[in-house]
């Protein structure tokens, strides 16, 4: 008998991060004084996205303020320049996702010979200060220890995180409850789009696959549980917001290759023999430029193979069902005289039905973006998002008792 699931997932997105409030992008704001403390205006901010080389500009207002908004999450540098005075450089700006820097400039006044100082670090604050709300960087997401590669297990680590176990079953770990609520409450956003599944309440394909967005995908993502601000809205639990990586000017991939067998773990203390299994998980990345500060591109495929058999055994933990006679009027026993035989006969069938039931689980996970830049000296960019998942199973008659 084989028995064959195949199902397939398509989505494409097509965003432009400036025509709305996105939160999916970061801020740099601050001001700038001159030597004496007293604020500068009409100075010019020069920002640089050190990855895409993408140049953002702005004047500084009559209070000397500046605010750069809808920012792709990543590493900046940063120039202002101001008439009479010397040209300061801060050091990498890095933006989270629905975070903000602020950061303070002190020009000092130009003389005969031109100089570039460097600014204090900046300091990194909240677009939502009265909210909890923490940010799970790359460097977690690759380097914390993840049974299952589903990279919002992750959030567990965060404050009033639990797994909910009323969406717990055999092939998922379940949602996650922020704050003692259901996990169908929680919304997720992928690169500022809606990522929920809107009949089943829940984020998409999350019971019916092991993860939908490998780990080498993700660049970084925020969770904000129950005290979300407007902007995000609409859920009663958490906002989980992911960035997903993009390209850059230069050419960058990865690899990886995990395997998992049953030769290195210990029998299970309810079966008398060690069932042979396998789980390999492999893929790549790969991503770089279409024309250089202008477009670019990312992939990623992943494949996850099972070798994983089902075992069935009975109450008692042996591979064969045995009719027990009686033993006093306390234990009546499984049978009498005059059905006895028809007792041995079921059991004799029931026995054929133990054994070990070979399966093989097969899921691809491919992912495409593209990144275009509209105008270098603006925030305009649009990007282009595809996912394909394709999971088939298999499954036959017992091989062995």
């Amino acid at each position: 008998m084989l028995r064959c699931i195949v199902s397939l997932t398509a989505l494409v997105a097509v965003s432009f991060s400036c025509l709305a409030q996105d939160g999916s992008t970061g801020a740099i704001r601050g001001a700038v004084v001159d030597p004496s403390g007293s604020r500068l205006a009409s100075a010019t901010f020069a920002l640089v996205n050190d990855a895409t080389g993408v140049h953002y500009e702005q004047t500084s207002v009559a209070t000397g303020r500046f605010a750069f908004a809808l920012l792709p999450p990543g590493d900046y540098s940063a120039r202002v320049t101001a008439e009479g005075m010397s040209p300061q450089i801060s050091p990498a700006i890095h933006v989270a996702v629905g975070g903000a820097s602020e950061i303070s400039f002190k020009l000092a006044i130009a003389g005969a010979h031109e100089s570039i100082t460097v600014s204090a670090e900046p300091r990194s604050v909240e677009t939502q200060p009265r909210g909890l709300t923490a940010v799970l960087d790359e460097r977690a997401i690759m380097n914390l220890p993840l049974n299952g590669r589903r990279f919002t297990d992750l959030s567990l680590l965060t404050p009033g995180v639990t797994q909910d176990p009323r969406g717990q079953n055999s092939t998922s770990n379940g949602d996650l409850s922020f704050g003692g609520i259901r996990g169908l409450h929680t919304s997720y956003l992928v690169d500022g789009g809606d990522n929920n599944n809107a009949f089943f309440s829940e984020a998409r394909g999350r019971y019916r696959a092991p993860y939908q967005f490998s780990n080498e995908v993700i660049q970084e993502f925020r969770v904000s549980p129950n005290s979300v601000s407007a902007e995000s809205g609409r859920a009663a639990g958490a906002v989980v917001n992911v960035v997903t990586k993009s390209g850059s000017n230069k050419f960058h991939g990865t690899g990886f290759y995990y395997l998992r067998d049953s030769s290195f773990d210990a029998r299970d203390p309810e079966l008398n023999v060690k069932p042979s299994n396998q789980q390999h998980q492999f893929g790549f990345t790969v991503g770089g430029p279409l024309r250089r500060n202008r477009a670019f591109f990312f992939a990623r495929f992943d494949q996850h193979i099972f070798h994983e058999p089902t075992v069935v055994r009975f109450v008692n933990g042996g591979a064969f069902v045995r009719p027990q006679p009686a033993a006093g009027p306390a234990t009546p026993g499984d049978y009498e005289a005059d059905d006895q035989a028809l007792v041995f006969a079921s059991a004799a069938q029931l026995s054929q039905e133990s054994g070990f039931y070979p399966s093989k689980l097969l899921g691809n996970a491919g992912f495409a973006k593209l990144d275009i830049t509209l105008r270098e000296t603006s925030s305009r960019c649009g990007s282009i998002r595809r996912d394909i998942r394709v999971r088939t199973m298999s499954s036959s008659i017992p091989q062995a008792r």
